[in-house]
Protein backbone atom coordinates (compact mmCIF):
# COMPACT_ATOMS: atom_id res chain seq x y z
CA UNK A 1 0.00 0.00 0.00
CA UNK A 2 1.52 3.51 -0.46
CA UNK A 3 -0.15 7.01 -0.37
CA UNK A 4 -0.16 7.06 -4.12
CA UNK A 5 -3.82 5.48 -3.99
CA UNK A 6 -5.42 8.44 -2.75
CA UNK A 7 -4.53 10.62 -5.48
CA UNK A 8 -6.79 11.67 -7.91
CA UNK A 9 -6.60 9.56 -11.24
CA UNK A 10 -6.46 12.16 -13.80
CA UNK A 11 -3.72 13.68 -11.95
CA UNK A 12 -1.72 11.17 -14.32
CA UNK A 13 -2.83 13.12 -17.30
CA UNK A 14 -1.21 16.05 -16.73
CA UNK A 15 2.10 17.14 -15.96
CA UNK A 16 2.67 20.69 -13.79
CA UNK A 17 2.87 24.15 -16.09
CA UNK A 18 6.03 25.08 -15.04
CA UNK A 19 8.36 27.25 -17.43
CA UNK A 20 12.13 27.82 -16.33
CA UNK A 21 12.49 31.75 -15.52
CA UNK A 22 13.63 33.37 -18.45
CA UNK A 23 17.31 35.16 -18.96
CA UNK A 24 16.56 39.18 -18.58
CA UNK A 25 19.15 39.59 -20.98
CA UNK A 26 16.59 37.71 -23.17
CA UNK A 27 14.40 39.16 -25.43
CA UNK A 28 10.99 37.48 -23.83
CA UNK A 29 8.56 37.61 -26.89
CA UNK A 30 6.92 33.64 -25.47
CA UNK A 31 4.46 34.79 -22.69
CA UNK A 32 2.40 37.31 -23.40
CA UNK A 33 3.31 40.04 -21.27
CA UNK A 34 3.49 43.51 -21.84
CA UNK A 35 7.29 43.99 -22.92
CA UNK A 36 6.71 47.77 -22.62
CA UNK A 37 8.17 49.35 -19.02
CA UNK A 38 6.18 51.41 -16.97
CA UNK A 39 7.63 55.15 -16.54
CA UNK A 40 9.59 56.17 -13.59
CA UNK A 41 7.00 58.30 -12.18
CA UNK A 42 4.70 55.22 -11.95
CA UNK A 43 7.35 52.65 -10.39
CA UNK A 44 8.58 55.53 -7.95
CA UNK A 45 4.33 56.16 -6.98
CA UNK A 46 4.37 51.63 -6.73
CA UNK A 47 7.73 52.81 -4.67
CA UNK A 48 5.90 54.84 -2.22
CA UNK A 49 2.72 52.56 -2.00
CA UNK A 50 4.75 49.37 -1.03
CA UNK A 51 6.61 51.15 1.40
CA UNK A 52 3.17 51.94 3.16
CA UNK A 53 1.88 47.96 3.22
CA UNK A 54 2.17 46.79 6.99
CA UNK A 55 4.03 43.58 6.26
CA UNK A 56 3.43 42.16 9.45
CA UNK A 57 -0.61 42.47 8.80
CA UNK A 58 -2.92 40.12 7.20
CA UNK A 59 -4.63 41.82 3.51
CA UNK A 60 -8.40 42.65 3.24
CA UNK A 61 -9.47 39.54 2.91
CA UNK A 62 -11.41 40.15 -0.80
CA UNK A 63 -9.65 43.72 -1.32
CA UNK A 64 -12.78 46.14 -0.80
CA UNK A 65 -10.93 49.20 -1.93
CA UNK A 66 -9.71 47.37 -5.54
CA UNK A 67 -13.12 46.30 -5.90
CA UNK A 68 -14.69 49.60 -5.55
CA UNK A 69 -11.97 50.86 -8.44
CA UNK A 70 -13.29 48.43 -10.87
CA UNK A 71 -16.47 48.84 -9.76
CA UNK A 72 -16.20 52.72 -10.19
CA UNK A 73 -14.87 51.99 -13.39
CA UNK A 74 -16.62 48.93 -15.20
CA UNK A 75 -19.86 50.71 -13.77
CA UNK A 76 -20.90 48.11 -11.70
CA UNK A 77 -21.94 47.23 -7.90
CA UNK A 78 -18.11 46.34 -6.39
CA UNK A 79 -20.06 42.95 -4.82
CA UNK A 80 -20.42 41.67 -8.35
CA UNK A 81 -16.40 41.55 -8.69
CA UNK A 82 -14.27 38.58 -7.00
CA UNK A 83 -10.36 39.16 -7.23
CA UNK A 84 -7.80 36.11 -8.01
CA UNK A 85 -4.27 35.28 -7.68
CA UNK A 86 -4.63 36.07 -11.90
CA UNK A 87 -7.01 34.16 -13.75
CA UNK A 88 -6.08 30.98 -12.89
CA UNK A 89 -7.71 31.40 -10.00
CA UNK A 90 -10.26 32.38 -11.04
CA UNK A 91 -10.38 29.66 -13.68
CA UNK A 92 -10.46 27.28 -10.88
CA UNK A 93 -12.97 28.92 -8.88
CA UNK A 94 -15.67 29.03 -11.41
CA UNK A 95 -15.02 25.46 -11.86
CA UNK A 96 -15.21 24.05 -8.15
CA UNK A 97 -18.18 25.91 -7.83
CA UNK A 98 -20.06 24.84 -11.12
CA UNK A 99 -19.21 21.22 -11.24
CA UNK A 100 -21.99 20.24 -8.49
CA UNK A 101 -24.29 18.63 -11.31
CA UNK A 102 -23.18 15.77 -14.26
CA UNK A 103 -22.47 19.21 -16.79
CA UNK A 104 -19.72 19.38 -18.63
CA UNK A 105 -16.96 21.87 -19.56
CA UNK A 106 -17.17 23.30 -23.37
CA UNK A 107 -14.29 24.67 -24.74
CA UNK A 108 -13.43 26.01 -28.26
CA UNK A 109 -10.09 24.11 -29.38
CA UNK A 110 -6.89 25.50 -29.48
CA UNK A 111 -7.63 28.05 -26.42
CA UNK A 112 -5.74 28.45 -23.48
CA UNK A 113 -4.62 25.26 -21.78
CA UNK A 114 -5.83 26.27 -18.54
CA UNK A 115 -9.13 25.86 -18.76
CA UNK A 116 -8.88 22.08 -19.86
CA UNK A 117 -6.08 21.42 -16.95
CA UNK A 118 -8.14 23.16 -14.41
CA UNK A 119 -11.39 21.22 -15.45
CA UNK A 120 -9.03 17.91 -15.62
CA UNK A 121 -7.61 18.23 -12.01
CA UNK A 122 -11.71 18.41 -10.25
CA UNK A 123 -12.36 15.67 -12.87
CA UNK A 124 -15.33 17.53 -14.81
CA UNK A 125 -15.83 16.04 -17.77
CA UNK A 126 -14.56 18.25 -21.29
CA UNK A 127 -16.23 18.71 -24.99
CA UNK A 128 -13.48 20.42 -27.08
CA UNK A 129 -15.00 21.57 -30.45
CA UNK A 130 -12.45 22.09 -32.73
CA UNK A 131 -12.11 25.51 -34.34
CA UNK A 132 -12.66 26.24 -38.21
CA UNK A 133 -9.62 26.50 -40.95
CA UNK A 134 -9.91 30.32 -40.36
CA UNK A 135 -9.90 29.62 -36.26
CA UNK A 136 -13.39 30.61 -35.80
CA UNK A 137 -16.16 29.40 -33.85
CA UNK A 138 -18.48 26.30 -35.18
CA UNK A 139 -21.63 27.36 -34.36
CA UNK A 140 -23.05 24.47 -35.27
CA UNK A 141 -20.81 22.00 -33.30
CA UNK A 142 -20.61 24.41 -30.34
CA UNK A 143 -24.22 24.19 -30.21
CA UNK A 144 -24.50 20.47 -29.90
CA UNK A 145 -21.80 20.46 -27.28
CA UNK A 146 -23.71 23.18 -25.70
CA UNK A 147 -26.94 21.22 -24.82
CA UNK A 148 -25.11 19.26 -21.88
CA UNK A 149 -22.69 22.61 -20.88
CA UNK A 150 -22.49 23.77 -17.11
CA UNK A 151 -19.69 26.20 -17.67
CA UNK A 152 -18.18 27.35 -21.40
CA UNK A 153 -14.99 29.18 -21.39
CA UNK A 154 -14.74 32.06 -24.53
CA UNK A 155 -11.26 33.68 -24.31
CA UNK A 156 -12.14 36.39 -26.98
CA UNK A 157 -9.49 37.77 -28.36
CA UNK A 158 -8.36 33.80 -28.17
CA UNK A 159 -4.80 32.43 -26.93
CA UNK A 160 -2.48 31.53 -29.15
CA UNK A 161 -4.76 32.35 -32.03
CA UNK A 162 -4.95 36.26 -31.49
CA UNK A 163 -8.22 36.87 -33.14
CA UNK A 164 -11.91 38.20 -31.91
CA UNK A 165 -14.63 35.61 -32.26
CA UNK A 166 -17.99 37.32 -34.00
CA UNK A 167 -19.71 38.56 -30.76
CA UNK A 168 -22.90 38.03 -32.24
CA UNK A 169 -22.66 34.37 -32.42
CA UNK A 170 -22.00 34.29 -28.69
CA UNK A 171 -24.75 36.74 -27.69
CA UNK A 172 -27.24 34.30 -29.24
CA UNK A 173 -25.44 31.36 -27.30
CA UNK A 174 -26.42 32.94 -23.96
CA UNK A 175 -30.00 33.25 -24.55
CA UNK A 176 -30.02 30.02 -25.78
CA UNK A 177 -28.46 28.28 -23.46
CA UNK A 178 -29.70 29.55 -20.27
CA UNK A 179 -28.78 27.19 -17.95
CA UNK A 180 -24.45 27.13 -19.17
CA UNK A 181 -22.75 29.70 -18.02
CA UNK A 182 -20.21 31.56 -20.58
CA UNK A 183 -17.24 32.63 -19.09
CA UNK A 184 -16.13 35.23 -21.64
CA UNK A 185 -12.37 35.92 -20.96
CA UNK A 186 -11.17 39.13 -22.04
CA UNK A 187 -7.34 38.92 -20.89
CA UNK A 188 -6.48 40.80 -24.06
CA UNK A 189 -9.02 42.87 -25.24
CA UNK A 190 -6.93 46.33 -24.23
CA UNK A 191 -5.21 45.34 -27.39
CA UNK A 192 -8.24 45.50 -29.61
CA UNK A 193 -9.80 48.57 -28.24
CA UNK A 194 -13.80 48.83 -28.67
CA UNK A 195 -14.18 45.21 -28.61
CA UNK A 196 -15.19 44.19 -25.23
CA UNK A 197 -18.58 42.50 -24.65
CA UNK A 198 -18.83 43.38 -21.05
CA UNK A 199 -22.45 46.11 -20.45
CA UNK A 200 -23.57 45.76 -16.97
CA UNK A 201 -26.44 44.36 -17.51
CA UNK A 202 -25.10 41.21 -19.08
CA UNK A 203 -27.56 38.48 -18.49
CA UNK A 204 -27.67 36.24 -15.41
CA UNK A 205 -25.74 33.57 -16.74
CA UNK A 206 -22.18 35.41 -18.32
CA UNK A 207 -19.25 36.36 -16.40
CA UNK A 208 -16.61 38.59 -17.78
CA UNK A 209 -13.06 37.48 -16.92
CA UNK A 210 -10.49 39.88 -16.90
CA UNK A 211 -6.72 40.79 -15.64
CA UNK A 212 -3.67 43.00 -14.90
CA UNK A 213 -1.70 40.40 -16.59
CA UNK A 214 -1.23 41.23 -19.96
CA UNK A 215 -1.39 45.43 -19.70
CA UNK A 216 2.22 45.45 -17.79
CA UNK A 217 0.84 44.08 -14.09
CA UNK A 218 2.07 40.32 -14.81
CA UNK A 219 3.72 40.58 -11.12
CA UNK A 220 0.72 40.99 -9.46
CA UNK A 221 -0.82 37.95 -10.32
CA UNK A 222 -3.98 39.39 -10.18
CA UNK A 223 -7.49 38.46 -12.21
CA UNK A 224 -10.73 39.04 -11.39
CA UNK A 225 -14.50 38.34 -13.08
CA UNK A 226 -17.54 40.21 -12.74
CA UNK A 227 -20.88 38.20 -12.55
CA UNK A 228 -24.26 38.46 -11.15
CA UNK A 229 -24.27 38.59 -7.00
CA UNK A 230 -26.03 35.78 -6.62
CA UNK A 231 -22.94 33.77 -8.78
CA UNK A 232 -20.43 36.29 -6.87
CA UNK A 233 -21.44 35.28 -3.34
CA UNK A 234 -21.25 31.40 -4.74
CA UNK A 235 -17.81 31.92 -6.11
CA UNK A 236 -16.94 33.90 -2.68
CA UNK A 237 -17.71 30.86 -0.78
CA UNK A 238 -15.18 28.60 -2.89
CA UNK A 239 -12.34 31.45 -3.35
CA UNK A 240 -9.63 31.73 -0.34
CA UNK A 241 -9.51 34.90 2.07
CA UNK A 242 -6.39 37.12 2.08
CA UNK A 243 -5.79 35.55 -2.04
CA UNK A 244 -4.63 38.83 -3.02
CA UNK A 245 -1.65 39.89 -0.99
CA UNK A 246 -1.44 43.30 0.07
CA UNK A 247 1.32 44.33 -1.77
CA UNK A 248 -0.37 43.49 -4.57
CA UNK A 249 -3.30 45.26 -4.04
CA UNK A 250 -1.70 48.37 -3.23
CA UNK A 251 0.28 48.26 -6.35
CA UNK A 252 -2.48 47.62 -8.45
CA UNK A 253 -4.43 50.60 -7.00
CA UNK A 254 -1.63 52.72 -7.86
CA UNK A 255 -1.65 51.40 -11.73
CA UNK A 256 -5.65 52.21 -11.71
CA UNK A 257 -5.50 55.75 -10.07
CA UNK A 258 -2.56 56.83 -11.35
CA UNK A 259 -1.37 55.49 -14.50
CA UNK A 260 -3.94 55.56 -16.68
CA UNK A 261 -2.16 58.04 -19.50
CA UNK A 262 1.31 55.73 -19.00
CA UNK A 263 -0.38 52.76 -19.93
CA UNK A 264 -2.58 54.01 -22.38
CA UNK A 265 0.57 54.96 -24.27
CA UNK A 266 2.29 51.50 -23.70
CA UNK A 267 -0.26 50.03 -25.32
CA UNK A 268 -0.49 52.36 -28.11
CA UNK A 269 3.87 51.14 -28.69
CA UNK A 270 2.49 47.61 -28.24
CA UNK A 271 0.09 47.69 -31.18
CA UNK A 272 2.56 49.54 -33.36
CA UNK A 273 4.78 47.04 -32.15
CA UNK A 274 2.38 44.30 -33.06
CA UNK A 275 2.02 45.64 -37.09
CA UNK A 276 5.84 45.82 -37.42
CA UNK A 277 5.74 41.80 -35.51
CA UNK A 278 3.45 40.92 -38.27
CA UNK A 279 5.49 42.35 -41.07
CA UNK A 280 8.66 40.67 -40.19
CA UNK A 281 7.00 37.44 -39.84
CA UNK A 282 5.14 37.48 -43.01
CA UNK A 283 8.77 38.33 -44.25
CA UNK A 284 9.83 35.02 -43.96
CA UNK A 285 9.31 32.41 -47.26
CA UNK A 286 6.33 30.34 -46.96
CA UNK A 287 4.82 31.75 -43.84
CA UNK A 288 1.19 32.43 -43.38
CA UNK A 289 0.83 34.78 -40.60
CA UNK A 290 -2.84 35.05 -38.91
CA UNK A 291 -4.71 38.66 -38.29
CA UNK A 292 -4.26 39.37 -34.54
CA UNK A 293 -6.14 41.72 -32.13
CA UNK A 294 -4.22 40.54 -29.04
CA UNK A 295 -0.52 40.93 -27.74
CA UNK A 296 0.60 37.63 -29.77
CA UNK A 297 0.85 37.04 -33.07
CA UNK A 298 0.83 33.46 -34.43
CA UNK A 299 2.22 32.35 -38.20
CA UNK A 300 2.12 28.78 -39.99
CA UNK A 301 5.51 27.89 -41.58
CA UNK A 302 5.49 25.29 -44.65
CA UNK A 303 6.90 22.99 -43.99
CA UNK A 304 5.78 22.27 -40.53
CA UNK A 305 9.49 21.30 -39.30
CA UNK A 306 10.31 24.75 -39.94
CA UNK A 307 8.52 25.92 -36.69
CA UNK A 308 10.80 24.49 -34.19
CA UNK A 309 13.80 24.89 -36.43
CA UNK A 310 12.43 28.51 -36.10
CA UNK A 311 12.23 28.43 -31.89
CA UNK A 312 15.53 26.83 -31.76
CA UNK A 313 17.23 29.54 -34.11
CA UNK A 314 15.62 32.11 -32.29
CA UNK A 315 16.59 30.79 -29.05
CA UNK A 316 20.23 30.59 -30.21
CA UNK A 317 20.10 34.46 -31.18
CA UNK A 318 18.81 35.10 -27.43
CA UNK A 319 15.29 35.71 -28.70
CA UNK A 320 12.43 33.56 -26.68
CA UNK A 321 8.88 32.41 -29.05
CA UNK A 322 6.75 29.71 -28.78
CA UNK A 323 6.54 26.55 -30.52
CA UNK A 324 2.76 25.42 -30.99
CA UNK A 325 3.08 23.09 -33.47
CA UNK A 326 2.62 19.99 -31.50
CA UNK A 327 -1.07 21.31 -30.67
CA UNK A 328 -3.89 19.87 -32.66
CA UNK A 329 -4.48 22.30 -35.38
CA UNK A 330 -1.86 24.52 -35.05
CA UNK A 331 1.13 22.34 -37.15
CA UNK A 332 3.86 24.57 -38.13
CA UNK A 333 2.49 27.37 -36.27
CA UNK A 334 5.23 29.56 -33.75
CA UNK A 335 3.74 32.11 -31.51
CA UNK A 336 5.39 35.06 -30.67
CA UNK A 337 4.33 37.83 -28.35
CA UNK A 338 4.91 41.45 -29.22
CA UNK A 339 8.21 43.09 -27.96
CA UNK A 340 10.02 46.14 -27.66
CA UNK A 341 11.83 48.13 -30.79
CA UNK A 342 15.18 46.86 -29.27
CA UNK A 343 13.64 43.56 -28.99
CA UNK A 344 12.42 43.58 -32.70
CA UNK A 345 15.48 45.24 -33.68
CA UNK A 346 17.16 42.01 -32.12
CA UNK A 347 14.44 39.68 -33.81
CA UNK A 348 14.26 41.34 -37.06
CA UNK A 349 18.34 40.33 -37.46
CA UNK A 350 18.33 36.92 -36.26
CA UNK A 351 14.92 35.98 -38.97
CA UNK A 352 17.60 37.45 -41.44
CA UNK A 353 20.05 34.89 -40.78
CA UNK A 354 17.29 32.08 -40.21
CA UNK A 355 15.97 32.77 -43.77
CA UNK A 356 19.32 32.08 -45.10
CA UNK A 357 20.20 29.13 -43.81
CA UNK A 358 16.52 27.19 -44.67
Amino acid sequence: MSWTRHLRPQLAELTAYDVPPADPSCARMHANECAEPWPDEVMNAVADAVRRVELGRYPDTSGRRLRALLGARMGCDPARIVLGNGSDEIISTLLTALSGSDGRLVVPTPTFVMYRHSATVIGMPITEVPLGADFELDDEAMRVALQSAALCFLARPNNPTGNLWDAGVIERWFADFEDTVFVIDEAYTDYAPGASMWRPDLPENVVLMSTLSKVGGAALRLGYCVGSPSLAAELDKVRHPYNISATSLAIAEVLLVQADAARNAMLERSRASRSRLCDLLASLPNTSVFPSNSNLVLARLTPANRAPALVAHLHSQGILIKDVSRTPGLEGCVRASVGTGAELDRFEAALRTFSRST
